[in-house]
Parts: C-alpha cells; structure tokens; sequence
C-alpha cells in the first residue's frame, strides 16, 4: 500500500510567529505542508480557546490557568509580545476564530491536541473535549480525512472510542505509553491510529530532566511493531535541522513528521525525495 509521507506545523508556524496564534496559522497555510498542529483548552465560562499550556504565562504577558479563567480575561492577555514587539497586541485565539479559518483550506488537514486531562481535572476535560468536537463538526473540520484528535490521556482516548466513530477522526497518541496519562489503567495502544514515537529520554511528562538519548529516532523495531499493528508512525523534531535525522528516520519508517520549522523541515523531506507517494 503506498503511503504518503506528511509534513504538519507544529503550533502552526511557530520557527517564525508566536505559537498557536491566528498569524502563525495564516502564515503556516502559506507553506507547502499537509496539516496545522494546534492545541486547546476550555474556559470556566465553556469557551474553548488555542493554548499550548494550562497556565498561560509562558507565552502570555499575564498568568492564570484557562480552566480557571473567563474567556474575556484570556482575551485580555497578549499572545504577541514575548515573542516579538511587532507582534504586540495578537490574542489566544478561540477555536471558532482558528477553524473559521481552517475550513476555507480543506486540502489542509487539522492536528488538534486536547489538552484538558481527566486524570488532572475530571469530568471538565471531557466537557471540553465534547465542546471541541461540536464545534469541529459544526465548521465542517471532520472526517478522519480532515481531523485527528492528539491527546496525552488514556482516559480521553477511551471517552473518544466510546463517543464517536473511526470515521470521524483518528486519534493519535504517544510512545512511550509511559507519557499517556493513565497508562497504567488502560493500555492506551489500543486506542491508536497515529503514534508519535519519541526517542527514549526525549520527551518526559513529569518534566524532569532525563538523560539524551543516542539519536532523536528511536529504533527502528519500534517503527516496524506500529506498522504492524496498523498505526501510522511519526516522528517530532522540535527545531532539529539535521538532514541526516530525517534520513534515518525516513529510513526506519517514520510517515509522519511534526516540526516547529515546518518550512525547513518540508525544503529537506524534498531534497531527500520523501514527499512522494512511495
């Protein structure tokens, strides 16, 4: 069967613009790629909103949890500033802002990263996630074509099945499964029709420091035992430009690459002749 190999901007186009905000999405759109990462949280007034974190203060100039915040006082922050002056004044987008946007792109395929936890805060993670997907279905940004649900929680990959059906999105989780909150109750694998394969040390949900794995690839068996279960393989590569990375994981048999700087990552993937159905 051939498969397409696949290039997503993480946070849209983040190398360049403020993470998850409506520039970084415009400009991404203006790349050669085949899908936009995104990530969302829901306010206590029910209002689902574009944020990496919880706790907006990294890319914010104001501080507060989303889940503990009104829409109109995440609006008031500044998604802009800390990245550049002259992006003073950009807003956390809402998801109504950012799929309005999507579904005038159809050919662009939306990554979308749950990031409201059961394990953490309850039954409002699962609110949330249902708020979410109504709104994707209502802009007609669904379809497992058009969508796949990202989430570190086992438990939201077990709501999500019981919830909706394959066809309406793939969902796509972690290896290690140690990442996946909830691991230990339910064997989040089962759940999976993409896997985002983490070299061993690379990533750490406790975010304790952990020791640098030999290469950012993992091996390659680790790729092949996701094929043969029938889950599409995918590598992240932060801001890694380095040709030889994208080889070897080309070569152990990575089809999806998620990257911070997805114009230079999309200008290697074509100079290696990766970006054609093989």
């Amino acid at each position: 069967m051939e498969k397409k190999i696949t290039l997503t901007a993480h946070r849209g186009y983040r190398q360049k613009y403020p993470e998850n905000t409506m520039i970084a999405f415009r400009k991404a759109l203006e790349l050669d790629i085949d899908s936009i990462e995104m990530d969302v949280h829901m306010t206590k007034d029910y209002r689902i909103v574009v944020c990496h974190d919880a706790e907006i203060k990294r890319t914010t100039d104001r501080s507060g949890l989303i889940y503990h915040m009104t829409l109109d006082q995440v609006r008031e922050a500044d998604a802009g500033i800390k990245f550049g002056e002259e992006f003073k004044g950009e807003k956390i987008p809402t998801l109504d802002e950012f799929l309005e946007l999507m579904a005038t792109r159809p050919d662009i395929k939306v990554l979308l990263e749950l990031k409201d936890y059961p394990e953490e805060i309850g039954d409002f993670a699962y609110a949330s996630a249902g708020e979410t997907l109504r709104l994707c279905r209502e802009y007609g940004v669904f379809g497992k074509e058009r969508l796949t649900i990202i989430t570190f929680s086992a438990g939201l990959c077990a709501w999500l099945r019981t919830r909706y059906t394959k066809d309406d999105f793939s969902i796509h989780g972690f290896y290690p499964k140690t990442v996946m909150r909830g691991w230990d109750k339910d064997d989040p694998y089962k759940y999976y029709d993409e896997v985002c394969i983490f070299a061993r040390g690379q990533k750490s949900r406790e975010g304790m420091p952990q020791p640098q794995p030999e290469s950012p690839v993992e091996a390659k068996e680790r790729f092949d035992e996701f094929r043969l279960m029938g889950i599409k393989p995918c590598v992240y590569f932060n801001w890694n430009t380095n040709e030889e990375d994208y080889k070897l994981a080309l070569e152990r048999g990575a089809i999806g690459f998620t990257c911070d700087d997805a114009k230079t990552c999309g200008e290697i993937l074509d100079r290696l002749g990766a970006r054609k159905l093989k």
